[in-house]
């Protein structure tokens, strides 16, 4: 069922787990991660780019999630990702999305506020959740923010802005920049426990976001999940999975070509990896508020 993430968010942030958010851009990918949740019977953060959705267009990436979601008893939240264009936030709320992200990072500190401002005014109005952004993640992100370069201690979130930013804008959720990274993994990733818990001091009721969380060893999203993190999004893994099982089909001959022969082995790699993920972030059996 599409849920609006208000009741599951604060059961997760109550109860130590994080519900997990994972990317989508078709038809297979939804049907694997609403298909995870419902096997453990998990609440599920379906999300899309802005890239997704110029890829599937807006109605059709819409229809999917919400004909897939009603039929399946597992909460399922719908999320816009990164949403940059304040235009295309606002579409997406008016076509049923329950929560969106405003991405107003690369800009300055009172600008970000601004936007995030004119975006939560638009979506609280509707009751629709909104998580920002405050640092920026290393990766495609990070480096479009540095010109390049990859420093990561000027991208991390910064204490000091994180409660100014929350009591003017009135977000309901704040991803925040503790040493992921977007992208394919370098060996580098891990997050900065001594950071987080800093940044939980200055906003100790507020849910916290981790990005980037490909990668990341499974006793460090363990911990994350046990802390004010209340959503963890996957993306990258799920490429990697979807890829290895197609490239799998190809390794061996085939008398004819069915894509339905391609693509569920696809999709049902891409769902083991959700379930896995939804275990290691406790959410499993989360399915009813409680």
């Amino acid at each position: 069922m599409l849920v609006r993430p208000h009741e599951y968010m604060a059961q997760a942030f109550n109860m130590q787990y994080a519900i997990g958010a994972f990317n989508t851009s078709n038809l297979e990918l939804t049907q694997a991660i609403i298909g995870a949740a419902t096997a453990a019977a998990s609440p599920v953060i379906v999300q899309t780019s802005e890239g997704a959705i110029a890829y599937a267009s807006l109605p059709v990436i819409t229809a999917i999630i919400k004909t897939l979601a009603n039929a399946t008893t597992a909460p399922v939240i719908m999320h816009l990702d990164h949403g940059k264009d304040v235009k295309l936030v606002k579409q997406c709320i008016d076509a049923g999305y329950t929560s969106v992200m405003i991405d107003a990072s690369t800009k300055p500190l009172p600008e970000n506020i601004r936007i995030t401002q004119e975006v939560v005014a638009y979506a609280h109005d509707r009751g629709v959740w909104v998580e920002a952004e405050l640092g920026a993640i290393l990766g495609t992100e990070g480096a479009l923010k540095l010109g390049g370069a990859k420093t990561p201690d000027d991208m991390f979130t910064h204490p000091r802005d994180v409660a100014q930013f929350v009591a003017a804008t009135k977000v309901d959720a704040l991803a925040v920049s503790v040493g992921t990274i977007h992208g394919a993994f370098t060996g580098q990733e891990y997050i900065r426990f001594e950071l987080l818990a800093e940044i939980e001091r200055v906003v100790p009721q507020l849910p916290l976001v981790v990005h980037g969380a490909s990668g990341i060893a499974d006793d460090h999203l363990q911990q994350v999940a046990t802390s004010n993190v209340c959503k963890i999004n996957v993306d990258t893994e799920l490429r990697i999975a979807f890829d290895a099982a197609v490239k799998a089909y190809y390794q061996q001959s085939h008398d004819k070509i069915d894509t339905r022969e391609i693509l569920g082995p696809a999709r049902d790699a891409v769902q083991a990896v959700v379930v896995a993920k939804m275990g290691l972030f406790g959410s499993t059996g989360r399915a009813k508020v409680q």
